[in-house]
């Protein structure tokens, strides 16, 4: 069950801004990645031209076009189209650490039996004025966070984390017309609830963290609350009703209320200048646009 390489997949719309930074923290690794493929998705801006420069430098970076608008169609396929016995998905404005891969790829070797079928870890949201202190009361809040007797140990959990998952070829060759296209969804839990349905296990692992976009914490809140009732919504689709329900009523209230104080803070903030002002809340903003 040893993976012979990773393979990393990177869906891309319109990521002029980050997809430079995210290559070179990959293409830093390329002694254990043994390819990287970037899926654009119909970008308008030089995404295209910025990955194909990486791609005349570096014969493991690969781009490949998804016609069909969204991110679940250039998930699928780009994990289709990877080759690798482990398939790494991140996001385009993901920053992974130099020992990110050799990480990923250690864990799995050592898993002989084969015990875990996808692998996650954790996200740290960078460019936040006071750290990632509301992403770790966030985490403590989640209803179906499963906790372990020690913080740096293996955990069992159901669902995924799309910025920083790893899953085996043959788990995706499982699941891979299981998995919902709906756009309504939160297409890393779904993914992760379809390895579970699938006789398979994920494992979080705390000391693979990677560094993750603020920019859905900058959405207002009605966007913000659209954005978060994906996550019953995903529930219910998989018929964990009781789940579905404590994040209907608890979580989904509890983050509301913490993303409306955390606004405050972030729009107050001018990250060119490191500074707080009050007339720093009165700029125009823009909610991030999904694919």
């Amino acid at each position: 069950m040893k993976p012979r390489y990773l393979s990393v997949v990177v869906p891309a719309y319109n990521e002029e801004d980050s997809i430079g930074d995210c290559l070179d923290r990959l293409t830093r690794q390329l002694d254990v990645i043994a390819e990287i493929v970037v899926v654009d998705n119909n970008s308008t801006d030089r995404t295209r031209d910025i990955v194909a420069e990486y791609a005349h430098r570096f014969d493991e970076v690969v781009m490949i076009t998804e016609p069909e608008q969204g991110l679940v169609f250039a998930r699928n396929t780009g994990l289709d189209a990877a080759t690798g016995d482990a398939i790494a998905r991140i996001d385009s404005d993901t920053r992974v650490p130099d020992d990110w891969a050799r990480s990923i790829t250690e864990f799995l070797d050592a898993d002989d039996e084969g015990r875990w079928a996808a692998v996650c870890g954790r996200g740290e949201a960078y460019d936040l004025p006071y750290g990632d202190a509301a992403a770790r009361l966030k985490e403590r809040i989640n209803p179906f966070a499963r906790r372990s007797a020690s913080a740096q140990g293996v955990r069992d959990v159901p669902v995924l984390y799309g910025s920083n998952m790893i899953l085996r070829r043959d788990t995706w060759a499982k699941i891979a017309d299981k998995v919902s296209m709906r756009r309504d969804v939160f297409e890393d839990v779904d993914t992760g609830l379809c390895v579970q349905e699938a006789g398979g296990r994920n494992a979080f692992l705390p000391h693979i963290t990677v560094g993750v976009s603020a920019r859905r914490m900058e959405s207002g809140l009605p966007s913000f609350v659209q954005y978060m009732s994906c996550l019953p919504r995903t529930l219910v689709l998989h018929r964990r009703y009781t789940l579905a329900a404590g994040a209907a009523l608890l979580y989904l209230p509890s983050v509301t209320a913490l993303h409306a104080v955390r606004l405050l803070v972030i729009r107050a903030y001018d990250k060119n200048t490191g500074r707080f002002a009050v007339r720093n809340m009165l700029r125009p903003t823009e909610d991030r646009v999904m694919p």
